[in-house]
């Protein structure tokens, strides 16, 4: 019988249209982490599920193959994290660590400075469209240290953003969280507050 994360990666391929990609950078930091915990061996496996050469950072993938790559890494690093959930929660963060340190998060940092979370996340909806090609992303000032972003039309699992949001907020060196309020399988509202 396969696993409950088998049955909703497949619910999200179902919501991908065939259109629907992902920069190789995204990839590549999931296919990093697992490298980190389970071996280059592993790692090598997993990419070889949906690619024979290695992915190009700023090249365009199907989503949907992401989508696999995103669930059986779950699968794989549940053990370091405590659950799959945890661990796609991780890749969502080594997601956007991989974004910042690359050429154009590094400028991107550069312009919108340290300590500056509004900004930041102002320009989420910018950053997004630049890594995939489906979904919208909506920005909203809900209070002085307090935002949030609605996604809507974005198949990917709400830990995953939730992890990248995380990770974002720590690349301007704040801390904090960020809550979500699920409305459907491709629809969420992140709040995110320092």
């Amino acid at each position: 019988m396969p696993s409950l994360n088998s049955q909703e990666c497949t619910q999200r391929m179902g919501l991908a249209p065939e259109t629907a990609t992902v920069r190789g950078l995204i990839f590549n930091a999931v296919f990093k982490l697992v490298e980190q915990h389970r071996g280059a061996a592993a790692a090598a496996e997993l990419r070889a599920k949906i690619a024979k050469k290695p992915l190009v950072d700023f090249f365009s993938y199907p989503a949907r193959d992401f989508l696999q790559v995103l669930f059986e890494a779950g699968e794989l690093l549940a053990p370091q994290y405590g659950s799959a959930q945890a661990a796609i929660r991780a890749c969502g963060a080594a997601a956007v660590g991989g974004f910042f340190q690359s050429g154009v998060g590094r400028t991107l940092t550069t312009i919108i400075g340290q300590g500056d979370p509004k900004r930041l996340f102002s320009s989420a909806p910018t950053a997004y469209s630049t890594a995939v090609s489906y979904g919208q992303r909506k920005f909203s000032v809900v209070g002085e240290r307090r935002v949030s972003l609605h996604f809507k039309g974005d198949m990917q699992p709400v830990e995953f953003h939730q992890g990248l949001l995380e990770a974002a907020l720590q690349g301007v060196g704040c801390t904090g969280r960020v809550e979500v309020r699920r409305m459907g399988m491709d629809e969420a509202e992140y709040y995110i507050e320092w």
